[in-house]
């Protein structure tokens, strides 16, 4: 999914010749505390919810104020794992998108990068997650894709995380069943340890640390 499908509809961007107090008014209208500052179709700085709160000049415009230096931006093709690495990595809740061109295009929020991530991984569709433990030299996507299929499910989604200090790894998986039960006794035959599973309703309280492992490998 690229950036450029993911645009908000609803941000907008500033002037350098707006006067403040707009945008602290657009700032407090969208929820955050950043927005970009565009000329001519380009991407000329960023003004910050802090330096216009700081202003004690009530004439003060966008451009006495706005920050100038290594604006961070992304590219329209680039994917949306691109966008949350950025928005982790400078602390933004938006990141301004241009053409190869360098022509301003719009912005891509943490809503539309969450909600777009969540469809992704296929999160809103029914099924179960398990977490798998093993050695990181035992991986093998093609035994644990055909582990799943061969009980007649499939994987909707799919990532893997490092241990820090270990060469252990754990390999979390969307698949599209809710009664898992068969799934979970095929892999204790191939001796696959079975970290943690989410099956229907009953959530396991790991659960959570799971997908915060995935938003930091994502954001890596």
């Amino acid at each position: 999914m690229q950036a450029a499908e993911i645009l908000s509809k609803t941000i907008q961007p500033l002037s350098p010749k707006d006067p403040v107090a707009r945008a602290l008014d657009l700032m407090d209208e969208f929820g955050i505390h950043v927005l970009p500052v565009v000329s001519r179709g380009r991407l000329v700085g960023l003004m910050k919810e802090e330096a216009a709160l700081n202003s004690t000049d009530p004439g003060s415009t966008v451009e006495g104020l706005m920050d100038s230096v290594e604006l961070p931006y992304v590219r329209d093709r680039q994917h949306v794992y691109d966008v949350l690495k950025l928005m982790h990595e400078r602390d933004l809740p938006l990141v301004p998108v241009l053409d190869l061109r360098g022509r301003y295009l719009g912005v891509v929020g943490e809503h539309e990068a969450a909600r777009h991530l969540a469809d992704l991984v296929n999160a809103c569709v029914p099924g179960s997650v398990v977490v798998l433990e093993m050695g990181r030299n035992d991986y093998s996507l093609q035994q644990i894709a055909r582990i799943v299929e061969d009980e007649g499910a499939r994987i909707l989604s799919m990532y893997c995380t490092d241990r820090p200090d270990s060469m252990r790894m754990e390999v979390t998986l969307k698949i599209n069943r809710d009664d898992i039960s068969g799934i979970l006794q095929a892999f204790d035959r191939f001796e696959y340890t079975v970290h943690t599973t989410f099956q229907g309703s009953k959530l396991d309280d790991n659960l959570r640390e799971r997908y915060d492992d995935l938003m930091r490998i994502i954001k890596m």
